[in-house]
């Protein structure tokens, strides 16, 4: 019993500590760094850095160009780099003005089993019915909702402290439990996991991050389709 429990802790610490650091990986590269580094991951791509020809620069509008570095390639959603950014102010600012803060970490349960069962337009049907759920259930001006996997998203919310996030999460997790997604005459339904972590509470935007995603982990490891928050906190 207690041991087992005991174990299963140091687990979990050990798990939140792996997050925390990949997190921090993440987090601290600019974005120049992360573009160098993704030429040289993959050195057959075109390189941003070579002079572009006339003709590139005159189709690209201002718009294109912040939606190229703020926004998912697939989604409605920002990008990660994005989202740390935006965390990073809005940590700042509920530090300054002692406001509550609150994130959620949304994992889509069972994504890539439906990649191996329905294949990519399953997946692509079901990604883009979770960011477009998502966007809707979060308020238009203040929450923000990126995606940072192919099966997760992240939502900041500002001025929401723990129960107020959990309110929604749940609104969250009984929507998508009631979707369903037609591929290929097959019916897909849809649940998700959602972890909770706020400030105060988790102090650095990295440790907000492990913590909502270890608890959304917490769930799945439950079955899925469901909120889990610390109530100690909340």
């Amino acid at each position: 019993g207690m041991w087992q429990d005991d174990e299963k802790f140091i687990k979990k610490d050990n798990a939140f500590h792996r997050r925390m650091a990949d997190v921090r990986n993440m987090s601290g590269r600019n974005i120049n760094e992360a573009e160098a580094l993704d030429l040289i991951q993959n050195p057959n791509r075109p390189n941003p850095f070579a002079p572009a020809s006339a003709v590139v620069q005159e189709t690209l509008t201002e718009e294109q160009v912040d939606h190229r570095a703020f926004f998912d390639t697939d989604t409605p959603t920002f990008n990660f780099r994005y989202m740390l950014r935006s965390l990073r102010r809005e940590l700042t600012r509920a530090r300054r003005y002692k406001r509550p803060l609150a994130i959620c970490v949304v994992v889509v349960d069972g994504f890539h089993g439906i990649f191996h069962s329905y294949g990519a337009l399953a997946i692509e049907s079901a990604t883009a019915m979770s960011s477009e759920t998502l966007v809707r259930s979060c308020r238009a001006d203040v929450d923000m909702v990126g995606r940072y996997g192919e099966d997760r998203y992240l939502l900041i919310l500002p001025e929401t402290p723990g129960p107020g996030a959990a309110v929604l999460a749940e609104r969250i997790r009984e929507r998508f439990s009631n979707l369903t997604i037609t591929s290929q005459w097959n019916k897909i339904a849809m649940s998700v996991s959602i972890g909770i972590s706020q400030y105060p509470g988790g102090d650095s935007l990295e440790e907000l991050i492990a913590q909502a995603e270890l608890f959304a982990e917490l769930v799945q490891e439950q079955g899925g389709n469901g909120v889990f928050i610390d109530t100690d906190r909340a």
